[in-house]
């Protein structure tokens, strides 16, 4: 069925690219696992079946990022750079991703990192993300040349697979994109490379540095430029345990937010404090994140309401162009819902209950009281128009939770299938199970918010406050 025969859920985005912070290094076979809920796949990752330690450390010994990175440690460090000896690369305990792990207990407050201003890739004349990008580019074409050679020779960016390098035919969707089913964030895939080519190339082809250095930005880039080690670290807003601080100087410190354990990860976050949905996290980073999730869509109905009457009350008590979440009110199109677990979630979730989000942990049972508590005072007939939003949105979709679930456990969908494009030789298939993957996990939080909406003891009886 065509991508415009079903109801779409539109993502708002910002006009131009939004970096918050750096891509994950490896695959995100554990993050699609742990949140749609089954085993990992023999042909995710690069290793057979689920790892182990044994096949963790054969993994290890033979990936070029991992024992690259002493080498790349000297390079940061005779660059003024320091970084903490129980800091190393590694997988995760029991998964296929690769990221920044201690290798001995690191009590809180440690400075972990530190990347000087010196180290910062930030092109004094930029002006804008344009020259950002083109600076990059421009040290790239230097090679060894460059102060950050080595960096960029570390560096693994081209290996992720985000949304907008998905295959798209003169402009029309490919086989990944009509995947989405209209789902956020359909529409929205290619903004980053239309941006880019529309803005600073003016129209013109983008070769093969033009994507480097681009999806070098996309993907690592924070909002004081390209910063060596810092990078290095994966998201994760519930097991967070790094904070940052900017020096005087333009440099950026990161330390320890808690006691981290050896052999545990060392997270850093791509969306603090709620101000980015697990929609945006998958558009520019490729994966769906683990818990908390914040999922955000927007009521077809009530838009083209407003579109067709301009004195609808969207008009006057709608989401505000700024995206402020004090100002939301009853008759706007925007809706949310904050997942802690499959089955604990808040609806329309406050500023406070987010701002955790990429700053602090919380325990389960936090998590539980703070809910509780807000659904009290939410009114039971805005949870109702979260459930009917929900529930229909789900409806109107051509497959369901279970289809979709047959699909990605369908061996048969997972054989490479590769097609020529304008860039070279693509895997179709592999595209499209990401996307399905994504649509799927969409699915379930929207299955999830009719649900919680449909537990009316919870809610503030609108009578009640009468």
């Amino acid at each position: 069925m065509p991508l415009d025969n079903h109801m779409r859920l539109r993502l708002s985005h910002l006009v131009t690219v939004s970096i918050l912070a750096s891509s994950p290094h490896g695959t995100a076979a554990s993050f699609w696992s742990r949140w749609l809920g089954y085993p990992e796949t023999k042909d995710e990752g690069p290793s057979d079946g689920a790892p182990t330690p044994a096949n963790n450390q054969q993994k290890s010994d033979g990936d070029p990022l991992i024992k690259g990175f002493p080498d790349f440690v000297k390079w940061f460090r005779s660059n003024g750079g320091t970084i903490d000896d129980r800091i190393t690369i590694g997988y995760e305990p029991g998964t296929n991703i690769r990221g920044m792990m201690a290798t001995a207990p690191i009590p809180a407050n440690t400075i972990l990192i530190h990347t000087p201003k010196s180290l910062v890739l930030k092109p004094a004349d930029a002006v804008d993300q344009c020259k950002d990008i083109e600076g990059t580019i421009n040290e790239m074409k230097l090679g060894p040349q460059s102060k950050w050679h080595a960096y960029f020779e570390f560096d693994d960016s081209s290996g992720s697979r985000v949304p907008c390098q998905w295959d798209r035919a003169n402009g029309e969707p490919g086989t990944a994109m009509r995947e989405l089913q209209g789902l956020p964030p359909s529409g929205d895939t290619h903004r980053h490379i239309d941006w880019y080519q529309g803005t600073c190339k003016k129209g013109e082809a983008m070769t093969d540095l033009d994507w480097r250095g681009l999806l070098m930005f996309l993907t690592r880039a924070a909002d004081i430029g390209l910063i060596p080690m810092y990078d290095m670290m994966n998201h994760h807003n519930g097991l967070i345990n790094t904070r940052l601080v900017k020096d005087t100087e333009g440099g950026l410190s990161v330390f320890a937010l808690t006691d981290i354990s050896a052999n545990e990860p060392i997270y850093n976050t791509y969306a603090r404090s709620g101000g980015v949905s697990t929609v945006s996290v998958f558009n520019n980073y490729g994966f769906v994140e683990d818990y908390p999730q914040l999922w955000r869509w927007n009521d077809e109905q009530l838009i083209q309401l407003a579109q067709e009457n301009a004195d609808h009350a969207h008009h006057r008590y709608g989401m505000s162009k700024h995206g402020d979440r004090s100002l939301f009110q009853p008759n706007t199109e925007h809706y949310e819902i904050l997942i802690i677990s499959p089955t604990l979630a808040a609806l329309s979730p406050t500023k406070q209950l987010v701002e955790t989000l990429g700053n602090a942990r919380r325990s389960l049972e936090q998590w539980e009281n703070l809910i509780t508590h807000h659904h009290a005072n939410l009114r039971s007939s805005h949870a109702n128009d979260i459930h009917d939003s929900a529930l229909t949105a789900l409806e109107s979709l051509p497959t369901t939770i279970e289809e979709d679930e047959a699909l990605v456990s369908d061996p048969n969908r997972r054989l490479f299938k590769l097609e020529q494009t304008e860039r070279g030789m693509i895997d179709v298939n592999k595209d499209a199970k990401q996307a399905i993957e994504f649509r799927l996990a969409f699915k379930k939080a929207l299955r999830l918010a009719v649900e919680v909406a449909e537990m009316e003891e919870k809610f503030l009886a609108d009578s009640e406050e009468l």
